[in-house]
């Protein structure tokens, strides 16, 4: 096995195994961030469905109806304005009709009713009437909080309304960016673990070769050298390099050929006799 073949296959190793390392350390981290970005969207967003939800309640409670409550565009576009991505927010009645909304084209739109689910109360999806929730529906996720009056009744709800990929553009420029990062950092890695693997090869491949040579001239100085200094000393270098009995196996084989070479004259004497 020559050094360049060899070189190239350790090259080749680890050119593999940093790619494999970066490639799941950038899945790994780009996960952890979706993750991290998706919990602080739903907090930011429950931060303004709270603000919006206290600020119709305590309208409420002064006896007007949820249709008549003044200055609710304001306070709507004031909530919209607070996150970026947002495509709407909304108020509904408890018929899940849109009476105002940061969008015009939406105001008397009916929404569907919100699927029950295990969070929800006995009584049913509205059981919950102030509850917050989020849920995505088709293109867009929903986040939504319910409106109640003093009396602890459903006066209707909250939504935001936000396209399902919003974050994809900041997750994808999170990504890129990391994977530039990441190849800036393994490249020097890779160039490095190379060169400190043909180092540390390079002593055991001469030994091995070493003993290669040693065990291939066995054969030919079996008879003539019985004892061979050199071989021995060769031997003896190599498996302090290795760790192995290597002067043990040499000797064991130079006995064996030395049987055989006598065994082969001995068979060659009694042939001329016959």
């Amino acid at each position: 096995m020559g050094s360049g073949s060899f070189g190239a296959r350790l090259a080749a190793f680890v050119a593999v195994a940093v790619f494999v390392a970066g490639l799941s350390a950038v899945v790994l981290w780009t996960r952890e961030q979706a993750r991290r970005l998706d919990e602080a969207v739903s907090s930011q967003v429950g931060f303004v469905l709270s603000e919006a939800k206290t600020s119709l309640e305590t309208q409420l409670n002064l006896g007007l109806a949820l249709g008549d409550l003044p200055q609710v565009d304001v306070l709507l576009a004031r909530a919209r304005a607070a996150l970026p991505g947002i495509q709407s927010v909304a108020v509904l009645d408890e018929a899940g009709t849109i009476l105002f909304s940061t969008n015009a084209v939406e105001v008397g739109e009916a929404l569907p009713p919100r699927p029950a689910s295990e969070s929800d109360s006995p009584g049913g999806p509205d059981g919950d009437v102030s509850g917050f929730w989020s849920e995505v529906r088709g293109a867009e996720r929903v986040y939504g909080v319910g409106l109640a009056t003093s009396f602890d009744t459903a006066a209707g709800s909250v939504l935001v309304r936000m396209p399902s990929g919003a974050m994809a553009e900041p997750m994808r420029h999170y990504a890129l960016t990391l994977s530039i990062g990441a190849v800036l950092i393994v490249l020097p890695l890779a160039l490095v673990g190379w060169l400190a693997g043909l180092g540390i090869a390079a002593g055991p491949r001469r030994s091995l070769a070493d003993l290669a040579a040693t065990l291939e001239g066995l054969g030919e100085g079996a008879t003539a050298l019985p004892a061979p200094s050199a071989a021995q000393s060769m031997a003896r270098s190599t498996a302090q390099a290795l760790g192995l009995p290597a002067p043990a196996f040499t000797d064991a084989v130079r006995r064996r050929l030395t049987i055989l070479d006598e065994a082969e004259r001995e068979v060659a004497r009694l042939d001329e006799l016959a």
